[in-house]
C-alpha cells in the first residue's frame, strides 16, 4: 500500500502547477465574475469537432461553482483545485469503508487498486472534475441503498455539474425508487434554476446550442463510449476508415442501450439493493455520447465493492483473477501503443482494420463492457 501511494504522489507531483482542463474552468469562472458570456469560446472556436474544442462545455452551475478559483492566481488555483479533487476521492473512499467495514486485506486491495488506476492518473494530471462527481454519486448511492431517499439529491447535483450522471435516473425508475428519482430530478431542477437566475442567457445557450452539439458524440480515437466505437466502425468520419458507412448507424447505440439495460434487469433480479446499484454504474460511461479515459474514475466503486465482496468469500480464485485481470486491462493494456503512432502513415486505417490495434485502441471500452457483464458474478455474496 505504501509503494502504491508513493507512486500516486509521484503522479500528482509530476502534474506540476498546471492542469490543462482547469484552464477552461478558470476562464469560465472569471467570465462569470466579469459578466462575460460563458460559451463564446466554444461556439466561435474554429475546430469542427465540438467535443475537442478547448473551451468550457459544462452547465452554468459548474462555472459558478469554480468562480471563486477565478479570483486566485493560476498557480494557487491549480493547487487548491487539486486538493479539492483529491479530498473528494478520499471522502468517497472513506465513506465506503466506514459504511461497509471491510477487512484489512480488502482495504489494502482497494487502496492499491485505486491509486494505481490509470484513468485516475489521467484525471489528476488533467485537473478534471470527475472526482467530485465520484463523491456525489458514491454518497447518493450509499444513502439510497440504506433507505434514505433524500440522498437522491446528490445524484441530481452530480447531473447538474456533468450531465452524464442523469443516466442514473433510469436505475432509480427501473428499481422502482420513485421517491429517490423525485429527489434527484428536483435537485437537478432547483440547482439549474438557481444558476439560470444568475446566468439566464448562458443557461439558454447551453441547453439550446452546447448540449446538442456535444450529444452528437465523436468518432475520435479516445472516445471510449459505445457511441464512439460505433462511430469509428460504422460511419464516415475524419479519424478512421470505417468497416462500412451506414446512414442508420445512430440506431446501433440506441439498440445497444436497450440490450444492456435488459441484461441489467435480468441479472439484477433478486440481488441485494447494493449489488443492483453498483452493477448499474458501468452503464454511465458505456451510454454517454462521449467518454474520455478520465471519466472512467466513476467505475472505482465497482472495484471497491467487488473487493469487499471477494474478501468476505475468502478471495475465490476465479472471481479474484477476473477482477484483477480487469484492473490490468484498465491500467496496463489500455496504455499499449499498438500499431503506427499518431500522425504516422497507416495510423487511421489501422484503427479499424488491424485486429490488434482495434482491440488495444478500444481497450477502455472493452474493459468497461466486460466489467458490466461480469459485475453480477463479481459482486455476488456467495
Amino acid at each position: 500500500m505504501g509503494s502504491a501511494l508513493a507512486i500516486y504522489v509521484l503522479v500528482l507531483t509530476g502534474a506540476g502547477l498546471h492542469h490543462q482542463d482547469l484552464d477552461a474552468y478558470l476562464a469560465a469562472g472569471r467570465a462569470a465574475w466579469h459578466g462575460q458570456p460563458l460559451y463564446a469560446p466554444f461556439l466561435h472556436h474554429p475546430f469542427p469537432d465540438p467535443t475537442l474544442r478547448p473551451a468550457f462545455i459544462y452547465p452554468p452551475a459548474f462555472a459558478l461553482l469554480v468562480a471563486p478559483l477565478g479570483l486566485l492566481p493560476d498557480a494557487a488555483a491549480n493547487v487548491l483545485w487539486m486538493i479539492v479533487e483529491q479530498a473528494s476521492l478520499a471522502a468517497a473512499l472513506l465513506l465506503t469503508l466506514r459504511w461497509l467495514r471491510p477487512s484489512a486485506g480488502a482495504v489494502t486491495a482497494i487502496v492499491c487498486a485505486t491509486v494505481t488506476f490509470y484513468p485516475l492518473w489521467v484525471d489528476a494530471v488533467q485537473g478534471q472534475a470527475n472526482l467530485l462527481i465520484l463523491l456525489l454519486v458514491t454518497a447518493g448511492i450509499a444513502g439510497i441503498v440504506q433507505g434514505k431517499p433524500g440522498f437522491g439529491a446528490a445524484l441530481g447535483v452530480a447531473a447538474v455539474l456533468k450531465v452524464t450522471p442523469v443516466i442514473l435516473v433510469a436505475w432509480l425508475l427501473l428499481d422502482r425508487r420513485f421517491r429517490e428519482a423525485a429527489w434527484m430530478i428536483g435537485a437537478f431542477a432547483a440547482v439549474t434554476a438557481a444558476a439560470a437566475a444568475l446566468r439566464f442567457e448562458d443557461t439558454l445557450i447551453y441547453f439550446r446550442d452546447v448540449l446538442p452539439a456535444l450529444a452528437s458524440g465523436t468518432a475520435y480515437y479516445a472516445n471510449q463510449s459505445l457511441d464512439g466505437v460505433v462511430s469509428r466502425l460504422l460511419t464516415a468520419n475524419p479519424y478512421t476508415t470505417p468497416w462500412v458507412a451506414l446512414s442508420w448507424a445512430f440506431l446501433v447505440p440506441a439498440a445497444g442501450a436497450l440490450l444492456l439495460g435488459a441484461f441489467w434487469l435480468w441479472q439484477s433480479q433478486g440481488q441485494p439493493a447494493l449489488v443492483r446499484a453498483i452493477a448499474f454504474i458501468p452503464l454511465l460511461p458505456l451510454l454517454s455520447s462521449v467518454t474520455w479515459p478520465h471519466h472512467l474514475v466513476i467505475l472505482l466503486p465497482v472495484f471497491w465493492i467487488g473487493a469487499i465482496k471477494l474478501a468476505k468469500r475468502d478471495w475465490p480464485v476465479g472471481p479474484t483473477a477476473g477482477l484483477a485481470g480487469l484492473l490490468v486491462i484498465f491500467s496496463v493494456v489500455a496504455r499499449w501503443p499498438a500499431g503506427p503512432a499518431f500522425g504516422q502513415m497507416g495510423f487511421r486505417a489501422a484503427q479499424s482494420t488491424d485486429a490488434v490495434v482495434l482491440l488495444a485502441a478500444n481497450a477502455f471500452f472493452l474493459a468497461t463492457l466486460m466489467l458490466f457483464l461480469l459485475a453480477p458474478w463479481l459482486l455476488r455474496s456467495r
